[in-house]
């Protein structure tokens, strides 16, 4: 579980982002902290399948997991976020 406190203020506003659309922004600093939400599994790479879906964006762009989702819920609910699996 994720307790929000674990999770800076930037890293918070680019999940924030990623709620409205998905993050497509090449500064580094920016792809640095993407990247390491992905590494919570808080978001992922569009990829491949995003396409196979129907989004025309590009491939590289980021955007939110499952557990993204929960963790955002949870954040306005303030509840601890719980973990699937």
């Amino acid at each position: 579980m994720y307790d929000p406190h674990d999770i800076g203020p930037e890293e918070r506003s680019i999940l924030q982002a990623a709620l409205e659309a998905p993050l497509v922004d090449r500064d580094p600093t920016t792809v640095a902290l993407c990247l390491r939400l992905c590494g919570r599994r808080l978001l992922q790479r569009a990829g491949m399948a995003a396409q196979a879906n129907g989004w025309h964006g590009s491939p590289h762009a980021f955007v939110l997991t499952r557990e993204g989702w929960a963790y955002l819920k949870a954040e306005r609910r303030h509840a601890p976020v719980r973990r699937a699996g």
